[in-house]
């Protein structure tokens, strides 16, 4: 009766999105369209920092 129940536990957990390879591919998709959404959100932050610089600079070239 134990090996029963063994076998069916194991049998219900092999049924996971991440037991198949297409429930693997689409967590793995999910996070690298994660990935890509943060690297977007830190390029949109590094290009308003350089925009601010180089309003400085500019703003420095005109006093001198």
């Amino acid at each position: 009766m134990k090996a029963l129940a063994m076998i069916f536990l194991f049998a219900i957990s092999a049924c996971g999105r991440e037991s198949s390879p297409e429930g693997r591919s689409i967590i793995r998709d999910k996070q690298i369209v994660e990935q890509l959404d943060s690297l977007k959100r830190q390029n949109h932050v590094l290009l308003d920092s350089i925009g601010a610089l180089n309003k400085r600079i500019e703003k420095l070239e005109r006093i001198r």
